[in-house]
């Protein structure tokens, strides 16, 4: 199932970037993010995509290093965006090979994360996370899993999401040295179609 997500977003990273380059939906969330943190911030983009998140990140003046699994992601991510860094990694295996950060900006990564797995990447996130530095975390708001099913050039892909609602995302984020501070904002078209904005502070 794993490999089948990483395919779905090799296959679909080019059209991914085609639509959310120009789709500002998330600025205002990106905006207010980075105006918590230090000027001219250091922000990791955790499963960074094609590079639209790292593109307005840049934008609203952070230093971006941006991480994905998707290798087709990552070269779309350096065509697109010169201006920010790019490395093909998968965050569950994040070291502090790429320094300290002001933030961490995970948007609908931690949907792929197991609830056995989400401590350890939560700890590893802490880790590279400078002292009183934050974590935003936008996921799909429930609990248990969700399948999809898509078909691309009539192959099936099934991918599983993983859902965390408010009070357990706090509960994993606590056990690992990372404080509740505030719901972010989030576009009301977006959260109608479940997702949610929460905002750690280290």
């Amino acid at each position: 199932m794993e490999d089948e997500t990483k395919l779905f977003y090799d296959l679909t990273a080019r059209e991914t970037a085609d639509r959310w380059f120009k789709e500002p939906m998330l600025m205002p969330t990106i905006q207010e993010f980075v105006s918590m943190l230090p000027e001219k911030p250091k922000v990791l983009d955790l499963g960074c995509g094609p590079g639209h998140k790292s593109m307005r990140l840049s934008a609203a003046g952070a230093e971006v290093m941006g991480i994905d699994f998707s290798r087709k992601c990552i070269e779309i991510a350096r065509e697109r965006c010169p201006q920010c860094k790019f490395e093909l990694t998968d965050f569950r295996e994040l070291d502090d090979r790429f320094g300290k950060f002001d933030g961490v900006f995970a948007s609908g990564s931690i949907i792929h994360i197991k609830p056995i797995e989400l401590s350890n990447v939560l700890q590893k996130v802490a880790e590279v996370l400078d002292e009183k530095g934050y974590l935003e975390v936008i996921l799909q708001d429930g609990t248990g899993t969700r399948e999809i099913l898509t078909i691309i050039d009539r192959r099936k892909l099934n991918r599983i999401i993983y859902l965390y609602n408010k009070s357990t995302l706090i509960s994993f984020c606590s056990k690992n040295g990372l404080a509740f501070i505030k719901k972010g904002y989030l576009n009301p078209i977006l959260v109608d179609k479940g997702w949610r904005c929460y905002i750690f502070q280290k």
